[in-house]
């Protein structure tokens, strides 16, 4: 059966003469926002939220660069010429109908959204569905357009609308069939026009509250620093550990704000990370403790700069995870052996090997419950838990000279956290065995409950998790 992503095609709005940021000297559609020019921000977000059929980017003003800057990223994506661009993007809207599916998403290039908030909206059931936010963080409620509410769904909208519930985010679902009997009249026709047009002929306007979901909407200079806010706000790890949240974010945010117009990418940030970790081993070793640990903090903090960079420029992948879970395992024994030698002490090498099997299994036992149920418990972020606390501990123990009591602590709260999760699973296997013999199911060993589990679940014998494991 096919998904309802594959049938869902996508129209981007970029036909508009963006005034307001003439002086960038580009049309607005190819203007930059955190690294990547506004229409090919609007492709890649539709497409990592689940848009998988048809797409097609309609232009008009200048639209001979826009559509040769389309065609070059994007072969697959259709580009529709709009020569009554001048009265209205409602035009646009009704020119792009007859080459759609059925069902279709409705996105203006100049709103900067997150794959998440498609992903929520194309969920939501309607033949005409808007997304809408009650609780804006980065859209300035002067400028959008305001809706009305009742019982979940858009009753009214405009520009000065009061009193209004939530911001027109820009972004809607709309069915060939709904959209059809609209046009034909002449004049100015805005896409506001048509969704008031609808409201009157008593359709229904499904609203998806996007509830203070980071978006912006881009018409001068001064928007584009606020988009790249929401953005950077977008790419914060939903899953940090206490270090992460409170130290290296907000150290590393800048950095990866410098980084999104460079043509630095996420690999060679987690390469840049792992030299770090391997220059604050050597010194770790040779009982330069403090400059080693201070080389420790900042490879952990630029170890949450890769993929930051890879979410804001929408390139996460399969192949970057991998490579960053695997330099993070290589990052981590070579601190823990730099420091074990550095210590100068012989249990300071005994708490080494402590530290070391606790680096290993800590995102070991991540990655196999990954593999074997899916996505892990909330818990398993737990202070103990994350990579980034594991290396500010050992960072904080060469600074002031204890590096064996910081290996010790790093080996201890490891091993506690395993044997956690292992009682975690322990309870799941019993929870399910429960469950078969209350509903007469035929009994299994625990043996064979995790059989498939193990050897042909989602992922069996991939990589290690990632750096919050």
């Amino acid at each position: 059966m096919r998904s309802a992503g594959s049938e869902l095609g996508a129209a981007v709005l970029a036909a508009g003469l963006g005034e307001r940021l003439r002086a960038c000297g580009c049309p607005k559609p190819l203007v930059r926002v955190a690294g990547l020019p506004l229409v090919e921000r609007a492709v890649r977000t539709l497409r990592a939220g689940g848009v998988r059929g048809k797409t097609m980017v309609v232009v008009g003003h200048r639209g001979e660069e826009v559509a040769e800057f389309v065609r070059s990223r994007f072969p697959d994506v259709e580009v529709l010429e709009n020569p009554d661009y001048a009265r209205g993007n409602g035009t646009s809207v009704l020119g792009a109908v007859p080459h759609l599916p059925e069902r279709f998403v409705v996105a203006m290039v100049d709103h900067v959204h997150t794959p998440d908030s498609v992903r929520r909206l194309i969920a939501t059931p309607g033949d005409f569905v808007a997304a809408v936010d009650s609780r804006p963080s980065f859209a300035d409620p002067g400028e959008a357009t305001r809706v009305r509410l009742e019982s979940g769904r858009v009753v009214a909208l405009g520009k000065g609308l009061e009193p209004y519930d939530a911001l027109d985010a820009g972004l809607f679902v709309c069915s060939r069939a709904a959209l059809e009997p609209l046009g034909g009249e002449p004049g100015p026709l805005s896409w506001n026009a048509i969704k008031r047009k609808w409201l009157a002929s008593g359709g229904e306007l499904a609203a998806c509250d996007l509830a203070g979901a980071p978006w912006a909407d881009v018409d001068t200079p001064e928007d584009i620093e606020r988009a790249v806010d929401a953005v950077l706000a977008a790419t914060r790890g939903s899953r940090d550990g206490f270090i992460s949240r409170h130290l290296n974010r907000r150290l590393g945010r800048g950095i990866t704000r410098r980084l999104l117009d460079t043509s630095v990418t996420p690999d060679q940030v987690s390469l840049m990370s792992f030299a770090l970790a391997a220059a604050s081993a050597g010194l770790l070793a040779r009982g330069s403790l403090a400059a080693g640990g201070v080389l420790v903090q900042l490879s952990s903090v630029l170890d949450g700069c890769d993929g930051e960079l890879a979410r804001a420029r929408l390139e996460s992948s399969a192949e970057g995870q991998v490579l960053d879970a695997v330099l993070d395992r290589g990052a981590d024994a070579l601190i823990i052996a730099g420091m074990a030698l550095g210590s100068r002490s012989r249990w300071g090498v005994q708490a080494g090997f402590l530290a070391l099997a606790g680096a290993l299994m800590v995102p070991y036992t991540r990655a196999r419950w990954e593999a074997a149920f899916g996505e892990v418990p909330e818990e398993f972020t737990g202070f103990a838990a994350t990579r980034d606390v594991r290396l500010g501990v050992l960072a904080l123990g060469a600074l002031t000279g204890v590096p064996a009591s910081a290996l010790l602590a790093v080996g201890a709260g490891a091993a506690a956290e395993v044997v956690r999760r292992l009682l975690a699973l322990r309870g799941r296997r019993l929870g399910e065995r429960d469950g078969r013999e209350e509903s007469g199911g035929e009994h299994l060993s625990d043996e064979d409950t995790l059989g498939d589990r193990r050897f042909g679940g989602r992922g069996a014998g991939g990589a290690y998790g990632g750096g919050a494991g």
